[in-house]
């Protein structure tokens, strides 16, 4: 098998449980410089989203709002000799040398990460635990993690749901570890509040995909300020229990929005659904966008009557499409007369947005 696939599979692992999952798009790392925080205004249901035949995503209601049982767990179950043993393996490296593991197929490694999904929900929100911790030691299991050398020892054959729960359980106990050594920031005082940042964000949301994300369950992380990119906040809108969604093999959707913390102007709305199959625009199909106006109708329609501009469009015009075109979308510019740009992207052939972006005119300035 690949070993750069193989590779990717067990990191899926390895981040999977503990680490904040903002999205399967979006896993930060263990300590950065923003400020998390999960499930600041959650509501009251679980949801899961489908495509029907107007390619609006919308939300259907289904179980009561699931609630984390790990925190208070791990209270009880994390002692300093095991907190001190994390922060050594953290030091030797964030994530371990993996051995082993490369004789299952593609197909194997892709059950057991839909396998993985479902566990880690069910240890999460169901209480379920391993009947053992994950061992340290050669002899006590065909998975064992040495702490001296910070490496993973994985099976060559198909892994056991306890060897699953004692690697997700792991996870948590390094994450929950970190976040006690490496705290969060304090949020420095903004000009405009959480909660304002998030009601746009909810609006954004609801303008362009008609969804009603006050059922899903959120985070917001707040980005400084670096490498030339202004503030901005960034909000995570995602189902109660998409991990068993996923692995389940139901389609689901999340919404992320981005937010210029000084102007707090949304920038970027952009709807995820990672099993969406994308498809490739060849030669023939891309001549026949070209010359297909209702790529650039839908955008102005966007922008007019979803978004609510009201400044003057001084032209629409399609862009980017040798990447785009390998990328099975279709973007559409849509400059206005005062220099401000919209960019619309929709996916291949379905026309479903798939964000929108905003420039104001003095970008750069």
């Amino acid at each position: 098998m690949n070993k750069k696939k193989w590779s990717a599979s067990i990191a899926v692992l390895l981040c999977a449980g503990g680490l904040f999952a903002i999205s399967a798009v979006v896993v930060p790392n263990l300590v950065n410089s923003a400020v998390v925080t999960k499930g600041s205004a959650a509501a009251q249901n679980d949801l899961r989203l489908t495509l029907p035949e107007s390619t609006v995503p919308v939300l259907k209601v289904a179980a009561p709002v699931p609630v984390s049982t790990v925190d208070d767990y791990l209270r009880k179950n994390m002692n300093k000799e095991l907190m001190e043993q994390i922060y050594d393996s953290l030091s030797k490296a964030p994530e371990p040398t993996v051995v082993g593991g490369q004789d299952q197929t593609e197909s194997e490694l892709n059950l057991r990460t839909k396998r993985q999904w479902v566990l880690e929900d069910q240890y999460e929100y169901d209480g379920l635990r391993p009947q053992k911790p994950l061992p340290f030691e050669a002899g006590q299991g065909d998975l064992y993690l040495d702490l001296k050398t910070n490496t993973l020892y994985v099976p060559d054959r198909t892994w056991t749901d306890e060897e699953l729960l004692q690697l997700i359980d792991w996870n948590y106990r390094q994450a929950s570890a970190a976040s006690l050594r490496f705290p969060e920031k304090p949020v420095l005082p903004q000009k405009y509040s959480e909660s304002k940042f998030i009601m746009r964000a909810v609006e954004s949301v609801r303008k362009l995909y008609d969804a009603d994300v006050s059922k899903m369950q959120m985070a917001t992380n707040l980005r400084k300020a670096e490498y030339g990119f202004p503030s901005q906040w960034w909000v995570y809108f995602s189902p109660y229990k998409e991990r068993t969604m996923r692995g389940q093999g139901q389609e689901v959707w999340n919404y992320h929005v981005i937010i210029d913390t000084e102007t707090g102007v949304v920038v970027d709305t952009t709807a995820v659904n990672l099993a969406a199959i994308r498809t490739p625009i060849d030669e023939a199909a891309a001549k026949s966008v070209q010359k297909d106006p209702s790529w650039i109708k839908e955008a102005i329609r966007i922008v007019k009557d979803k978004q609510g501009e009201q400044r003057k469009i001084a032209k629409a015009y399609l862009t980017d499409t040798v990447v785009n075109n390998k990328r099975g979308m279709v973007a559409v510019d849509v400059l206005l007369e005062d220099g401000s740009k919209y960019n619309a992207e929709f996916r291949y052939p379905s026309m479903i947005l798939r964000c929108l972006i905003y420039e104001p005119a003095d970008k750069g300035k």
